[in-house]
C-alpha cells in the first residue's frame, strides 16, 4: 500500500492566501457594510429562532465543549510526546496559541464595527469568535495527533471533531455570544494559521501517515496478463 502525496508548501501558501482573503471579504461585507450587518442578524435570527436549546444551555456548552477539546487534546498530545511525535505536538500547541492571540488581538484592537443600526447587533466589535477559535485549534490538534489504528477510525475521528466544531459554532451564536458572521471568521483564521505551519514544515500539520485512505500500489514489475478473445 500507498499513501497519496501530502500537500506541499505551495499547496499550503495558495490555501493560507486564499483563507486569509476569505477572512477580510467576510469582515468587509458583513460587519463594515449596513447590508452585510442586517444580513447577518437576520440569520442570528433565524438561528436562535429555530434552537432547540435556551440560551442559557447555549452557554454552559460554548464554555463546556473549548474544556473537553482541551483535555482531548492534551491526552492525544502525551500520546503522540510518548511516540517521539513532539515536533507536531510543538507545531499545533504554537498554532493554538498563535490562533488565540490573533483572535483577541483582531476582534479587540484591529477590527472595528461601524454603527449603522441598534437592530442590527452589538456596537461593539465581536469578529472573529474566540471560543470557536479555540476549540478548531484545538480540534485540528485533535485530528493531526491522533494515534489512528486504521481507516475506519480516522473517519470516526474527523466526523466526531467535525461534528463537535459545527455544534461549538451554533451554540455561541444561540447563546448570543456571536453572530454567524463571528464563528465563520473564527474557522477561517485557524484555517490560515494551520496552512502558515504547513508552509515551515507540511508534514507537521497532517495526521501520521498521510490523511485518505491507502491506495494499493501495484509492483512494477507485475505483468498483466493479456487474454486474447476467442
Amino acid at each position: 500500500m500507498s499513501w497519496p502525496a501530502l500537500p506541499g508548501r505551495r499547496e499550503h501558501a495558495r490555501r493560507a492566501a486564499v483563507l486569509a482573503a476569505c477572512f477580510v471579504a467576510l469582515y468587509a461585507a458583513a460587519v463594515a457594510t449596513p447590508w452585510g450587518q442586517k444580513t447577518d442578524a437576520d440569520l442570528f435570527g433565524l438561528l436562535t429562532s429555530a434552537a432547540l436549546i435556551s440560551p442559557p444551555v447555549a452557554d454552559l456548552l460554548r464554555g463546556g465543549l473549548v474544556v473537553a477539546a482541551a483535555l482531548v487534546a492534551v491526552a492525544v498530545g502525551v500520546i503522540a510526546v510518548a511516540r517521539h511525535r513532539w515536533p507536531q505536538v510543538l507545531s499545533l500547541a504554537t498554532v493554538t496559541l498563535l490562533s488565540t492571540t490573533l483572535s483577541v488581538v483582531l476582534r479587540d484592537v484591529a477590527l472595528v464595527r461601524p454603527f449603522y443600526d441598534a437592530s442590527y447587533a452589538y456596537a461593539h466589535n465581536t469578529y472573529p469568535s474566540t471560543h470557536v477559535t479555540v476549540t478548531a485549534a484545538l480540534a485540528t490538534a485533535i485530528v493531526v495527533l491522533w494515534p489512528y489504528r486504521s481507516a475506519h477510525g480516522r473517519v470516526v475521528v474527523r466526523e466526531v471533531v467535525l461534528s463537535t466544531v459545527v455544534v461549538a459554532c451554533l451554540v455561541n451564536v444561540i447563546s448570543f455570544a456571536h453572530r454567524p458572521a463571528d464563528v465563520l471568521g473564527s474557522l477561517l483564521l485557524v484555517g490560515v494559521v494551520t496552512s502558515v505551519a504547513g508552509i515551515v514544515r507540511p508534514a507537521l500539520v497532517v495526521p501520521l501517515g498521510g490523511g485518505p485512505e491507502p491506495t494499493v500500489a501495484r509492483p512494477a514489475d507485475q505483468v498483466v496478463p493479456r487474454y486474447r478473445a476467442s
